[in-house]
C-alpha cells in the first residue's frame, strides 16, 4: 500500500496510511534508500511524500520489493522516483521497464 512522509519526518518504520504493515521485502528496499524528504534544504519548497509498493492502487506492476516515491511540491508538481530492492533509484517507470527487458524480464500491461 502507501505510506506518507513530510519534510520533517518519514514513514520508513514501514507502517502504512492505513495501519496495516509493508511486506519484509519493502521495508528491506525502505532502510536501504537515502530518504530525501525528511533533507531540508534551503530555498526548496515544503513536499509531501508518499511511498507505494505492488500492492498500492497504480503501482500493481512493480516487482515485490520495489518501492515508488512520490514527492508532491505545493507547486502542485509530482516527482515520481523508483526504488530497487539494493536502493538504486530510477527517475521514471520506463527507466525501471527498460533495465528489466535488459534482463529478460517482460512487463505486460492489463
Amino acid at each position: 500500500m502507501e505510506s506518507e512522509c513530510g519534510k520533517q519526518r518519514h514513514g520508513g518504520e514501514g507502517k502504512r496510511k492505513n495501519n496495516q504493515t509493508f511486506s519484509e521485502k519493502t521495508k528491506e528496499t525502505l532502510s536501504k534508500i537515502k530518504r530525501q524528504c525528511s533533507r531540508p534544504r534551503a530555498g526548496n519548497e515544503q513536499m509531501l511524500c508518499t511511498i507505494h509498493d505492488n500492492t498500492s492502487p497504480g503501482y500493481q506492476w512493480l516487482l515485490p520489493g520495489w518501492v515508488a516515491e512520490e514527492r508532491h511540491m505545493l507547486s502542485g508538481r509530482v516527482y515520481r522516483y523508483y526504488y530497487d530492492r539494493e536502493g538504486r533509484q530510477y527517475r521514471s517507470q520506463s527507466e525501471v521497464v527498460a533495465l528489466w527487458e535488459k534482463f529478460g524480464m517482460i512487463l505486460i500491461d492489463n
